[in-house]
């Protein structure tokens, strides 16, 4: 078992009803950026590290709930070992190796959303289930944002068409996001940053990626907690059994939590743990 972290004592209680769950959670969903790993840092601090052996070492199931592909998803596998994945803001999911979830976009949808970035001139992102390819102008990476820096740029017309897509990105500011779905009914935004946003099918969210676990798993959300900072995880977190807020998280998040713990790189993770009874 790992050692005791030298974590400063986060005064915030819990409620009995949040200790009662969280004493009998069958898994545990967290969020990567802003939740696990410090925006823009690409490293998890060591009391994040401990708690997540923990909850492992009590039979907890730990599961990465995010809105990146799979194979982005996985490069937090070199701090620890997780059990699942709900990639693509819970459209593709995967638990213990296995498939239990992919819900595609709307065919017609996603076309509908190509031609309508191509005609405005916006950058566009498709996400399958292990990779991206994102779509600019002239293949002109100057209009997206330095997220996609690693993956392929290339005109509208030359996107992969014949795989499923899972979610789309779109690079416009919020007070776009009606204007971007005007065309697409089956489609809802789940921003979680002012650079682009996150679009999934209308009855997706990371949400039904979690429904879809809890039932391989034979659990209830009552059973669940789920850790997280950003808009797109607002239902993440109102769904869970314990919803854990960080304290560097959205006001929205915070307003639905169960629980608001210290920010993600001031030992959020490990102090929710502490106050939620689960360690001494």
């Amino acid at each position: 078992m790992s050692g005791r972290v030298d974590a400063p004592v986060w005064p915030e209680p819990a409620t009995a009803t949040s200790r009662e769950r969280a004493a009998s959670a069958k898994v545990a969903f967290f969020d990567i950026d802003g939740t696990i790993m410090p925006i823009g840092t690409g490293t998890m601090p060591p009391s994040t590290v401990a708690a997540l052996d923990w909850l492992q070492e009590r039979g907890v199931k730990i599961v990465v709930c995010t809105g990146r592909h799979l194979d982005f998803a996985q490069e937090v596998a070199r701090f620890h070992d997780f059990d699942g994945w709900l990639c693509a803001n819970g459209s593709y999911c995967v638990l213990d190796g296995e498939l239990v979830r992919a819900q595609e976009l709307d065919h017609g949808d996603v076309l509908t959303a190509i031609a309508e970035a191509r005609e405005k001139g916006y950058g566009l992102a498709l996400t399958y289930d292990h990779d991206l390819a994102v779509a600019v102008p002239g293949g002109d990476r100057a209009v997206i944002n330095d997220s996609w820096e690693h993956s392929p740029a290339v005109d509208y017309s030359e996107l992969d068409l014949s795989r499923p897509v899972y979610q789309l990105n779109a690079v416009v500011p919020p007070e776009r996001d009606a204007e971007v779905l005007a065309h697409t009914p089956h489609l809802k935004s789940v921003r979680w940053t002012e650079w682009f946003a996150d679009i999934v099918p209308a009855d997706g969210g990371k949400q039904e990626g979690m429904k879809a676990v809890l039932r391989a798993l034979g659990a209830t959300r009552e059973q669940c907690l789920a850790f997280g900072d950003g808009n797109n995880d607002r239902d993440m977190v109102a769904f869970a059994g314990v919803g854990v807020a960080m304290g560097n998280g959205a006001p929205e998040v915070k307003a639905v939590a169960d629980y608001i713990t210290s920010a993600c790189d001031a030992d959020g993770v490990w102090n929710a743990l502490t106050a939620l009874g689960l360690r001494e």
